[in-house]
């Protein structure tokens, strides 16, 4: 009998305007070259089925203009934007205290930023919405669109890592993961991670 496969590309957003900075919720918009780098990330014509994306404009700007050169469904879900960074939003590394910075990237279950969303949460929303996807889109290919510390959160769960060591996984702009899930009848889902990067 065949075993359900599907197919999904995690795709991070692009360069943003405003530069540098701990931008969590905050709703910058891509640069010319964030469009750029996505651009040739998805000029392939590969046959995916739906777009799923953050509501955040960094992401769903792009997805929207994507599902419509591709005539694809395109969904915003609101449990993939990036984790609030609370009093951090919009600063760089420089102008947060190092030490403050060492305990969040050392165990961010353990810190979290001034007014920021808690690490458990953020990574229990997204790993809901993340079973949720590969229930109701089984045996598709979904592309989706959205913030390096959600792939880092599905990449660390998928590869059985602890999410304290989640920050060693590098997500460039535009950088391109593929995973494929096995659906089995007889235990978890087998997802193997096929191309980072």
């Amino acid at each position: 009998m065949h075993t359900p496969i599907t197919y999904i590309d995690l795709l991070r957003h692009g360069d943003v305007q405003g530069g540098q900075c701990y931008r969590g919720i905050t709703d910058d918009a891509l640069s010319n070259l964030g469009w750029e780098q996505m651009r040739l990330k998805t000029e392939a014509p590969i046959q995916w089925d739906i777009i799923v994306c953050s509501p955040l404009i960094r992401c769903h700007a792009f997805a929207k203009s994507l599902a419509k050169k591709w005539q694809l469904p395109c969904i915003k879900l609101p449990a993939l934007q990036e984790i609030d960074f609370g009093d951090w939003e919009g600063k760089t590394a420089a102008q947060i205290e190092a030490d403050l910075l060492e305990k969040f990237y050392a165990d961010p279950n353990q810190f979290t930023p001034p007014n920021g969303e808690r690490f458990i949460d953020f990574q229990y929303r997204v790993l809901t919405a993340w079973q949720a996807l590969l229930t109701q889109h089984k045996n598709k290919h979904i592309l989706l669109i959205t913030h390096a510390g959600v792939i880092r959160i599905i990449l660390a769960h998928v590869l059985g890592m602890n999410t304290q060591h989640s920050f060693r996984l590098k997500i460039e702009h535009a950088c391109l993961s593929q995973l494929q899930c096995f659906h089995t009848h007889h235990s978890d889902d087998f997802i193997q991670l096929v191309r980072h990067g």
